[in-house]
């Protein structure tokens, strides 16, 4: 007999119905399963695709033409032998689905489904320079698909698709670890400006700031207005210097060789300027008492970087010892000035001039015997003596100081103001009467480091760069074996861009230093030994390129402004940036292949030489997260998976 409490019928019949649905939801679960499995190796090879192309995509900014035309094939067939599906290398899947794999690289959709992706770039040379690699498995079968089919007939009995992404992106590097114990100067100013200053007095005649225009002669041009007053000139005249501020604001450099957030040049001596203008008496004069009027000495084509000036620098010589310059005179002698002579002097060398054809007119150096001015030597005064056939005195009359030539040197300018042109009403002028005058003023300053002219040897130094301050860097520590020991090996202290611009830093960012220590000693009669055993075994120079992945001679650079070098002493300077340096050659080199690629000149001790390059390779200890900025800018990048 049957009870009302007896329900093993009730259970056998829940458990007919609950059967299909167990074995559904275990059906499920298998196939979920399945299909992370799939997934998960699906994400594995568009990772491994993504990281094998991208820290290819130095290609892109190869020095080799040949290498940087084919970076886009190049790194996408360096992504395909990672990427699991037919034909790769690596990560293909054992189970034969590689045939079922699709790869596509910088597209904005999958290979199957409706997803659109907004950013992504045509090739990944084109900036922001990213590999992004998409990856589809299509059809996809369920392991039990047949069953789930006979459960429920009509089930679908595969997965449309399966996709996984994974994009690398050139990162500019923020921190680095591992360059080269040296701060390299920049010159990147945002303001420039002139202050003209009475040299008899120091006293200003006014600072008027300029404007950045388009580059020029390799310079970057500033130019504007100056509205000056010259003062009364006594009867031999007065130079009316121009002296140039140079920095991130505009300084008022009479009588001050820096200020807040400027350096002024010449630097060396606060009271005269890279050129000057000569302000002289409007009176006439008579053969044995001339007043001499305009005097001014300009360079010759030879070394005059665009128009000829008074200023010459380094940089426009081409490796010469010197600049052949020209000195023009205009006297007020009578009219019988011709039977007169009129000689400059310039560092101990006399010359006679020629006379003009006209009174009024300019005496002139002669075509054959133009002054040769040395290289670096600083400012020459310019001195005149008049003579006649009588009345003038066994030795004439001397004027001394009525102008100056100024070559420029490592200390005094040269590496920041390259070129200066004054004129008035369009014409040159560097002579003008007491009163108003509206001067237009052009400044050529050096450029900013870039890739601009990578294919000419750059000269680096470990030496006194501005009148005391050493460019090496105390990176890990204080000693001279510690800093040896930072050229062999690198640097092994991370550094970080510092953001402000000065040190110390007001609100340093977290993480590595954003400033480093200058080392104060001499550290050039070190350099060689150090760089020999850094580069010992002398390894192959591959510049022009292509450069091999984990080439030697490729270092790194720590960068800074050019002004934080100005005065003496210890202090520390900003990280402003980073670059990659090619090495070939430096002063004292044991490797017999350096001698191939000298730098053309005289090297000095502690002096290295290469080229400036755009750097990409995978690097632990650096990072970055702005985009890769592109050429010509020198920083190195890094490739980094961001998706």
């Amino acid at each position: 007999m049957q009870t009302l409490a007896d329900e093993r019928g009730a259970v056998a019949v829940l458990f007919a119905v609950l059967t299909p649905a167990f074995l559904f939801l275990f059906l499920m679960v298998i196939d979920v399963g399945n299909w992370y499995v799939h997934k998960r190796h699906l994400q594995s090879s568009a990772d491994a695709a993504a990281l094998a192309g991208g820290a290819n995509l130095g290609d892109c900014f190869s020095t080799d033409a040949s290498v940087a035309a084919a970076a886009n094939t190049n790194v996408k067939n360096e992504a395909g032998k990672y990427a699991g599906g037919s034909g790769s290398a690596y990560n293909v899947p054992v189970n034969g689905s590689a045939a079922r794999i699709t790869t596509l690289y910088n597209s904005r959709t999958f290979a199957r489904g409706s997803y659109n992706d907004p950013d992504v770039t045509s090739q990944p040379c084109d900036s922001p320079y990213m590999l992004d690699v998409k990856q589809t498995e299509t059809d996809v079968p369920y392991i039990l698909g047949g069953l789930l089919d006979a459960l429920s007939p009509g089930s679908p009995t595969i997965l449309p698709g399966i996709n996984a992404r994974a994009r690398v992106e050139l990162k500019k590097e923020t921190i680095v670890k591992g360059s080269l114990p040296l701060a390299v100067p920049d010159v990147n100013p945002t303001h420039v400006a002139v202050t003209f200053v009475n040299e008899a007095t120091g006293a200003s005649l006014g600072m008027y700031p300029l404007t950045k225009g388009s580059p020029a002669g390799g310079m970057n041009m500033w130019s504007g207005a100056a509205n000056v007053t010259l003062p009364a000139a006594g009867a031999n005249g007065l130079r009316v210097g121009a002296r140039i501020s140079v920095g991130g604001a505009d300084g008022n450099c009479a009588g001050v060789t820096k200020g807040v957030g400027f350096v002024c040049f010449d630097n060396t001596n606060a009271g005269i300027g890279l050129v000057a203008i000569r302000d002289y008496p409007t009176t006439t004069g008579t053969l044995t008492s001339p007043v001499i009027q305009a005097v001014w000495a300009v360079s010759r084509a030879s070394c005059s970087i665009t128009n000829p000036s008074p200023l010459f620098s380094e940089v426009s010589l081409a490796g010469a010892a010197s600049c052949p310059m020209d000195v023009y005179a205009r006297v007020s002698a009578g009219a019988s000035y011709a039977t007169g002579t009129l000689k400059a002097t310039i560092n101990g060398v006399t010359r006679t001039l020629i006379a003009p054809a006209t009174a009024g007119g300019d005496w002139t150096t002669p075509a054959a015997q133009p002054f040769s001015i040395p290289a670096s030597g600083g400012p020459y005064d310019v001195s005149l003596n008049w003579s006649c056939p009588s009345g003038c005195g066994n030795k004439g009359i001397d004027f001394n100081n009525v102008q100056r030539v100024y070559a420029g040197a490592d200390n005094n300018g040269a590496e920041v103001v390259k070129w200066i042109d004054i004129a008035e009403g369009g014409n040159r002028i560097y002579s003008g009467t007491p009163g108003a005058h509206t001067f237009a003023v052009t400044v050529g300053v050096a450029p900013s480091l870039d890739l601009t002219n990578s294919a000419q040897n750059t000269l680096l130094r470990f030496t006194d760069n501005s009148g005391g301050r050493t460019t090496a860097i105390d990176c890990d520590g204080t000693g001279a074996a510690v800093w040896r020991n930072s050229i062999v090996n690198g640097c092994q202290t991370a550094y970080q861009l510092n953001p402000s611009g000065v040190c110390p830093d007001p609100s340093p960012p977290s993480g590595p230093a954003d400033c480093v220590p200058l080392e104060p000693g001499k550290m050039a009669n070190s350099a060689s030994a150090a760089l020999n055993t850094r580069f010992a075994g002398c390894p192959a120079i591959t510049w022009p390129g292509p450069i091999p992945d984990g080439d030697r001679r490729v270092v790194k650079l720590m960068i800074t402004d050019f002004s934080a070098f100005d005065g003496s002493g210890k202090t520390t300077v900003p990280v402003m940036n980073f670059a990659a340096f090619y090495v070939t050659g430096w002063e004292g080199a044991s490797c017999a292949n350096n001698q191939a690629w000298p730098f053309p000149g005289s090297p000095s001790k502690g002096d290295i030489w290469g080229h400036f390059i755009k750097y990409v390779e995978p690097d632990p200890d650096s990072t970055g997260d702005a985009p890769c900025p592109p050429p010509p800018a020198i920083t190195p990048c890094v490739p980094i998976l961001v998706k």
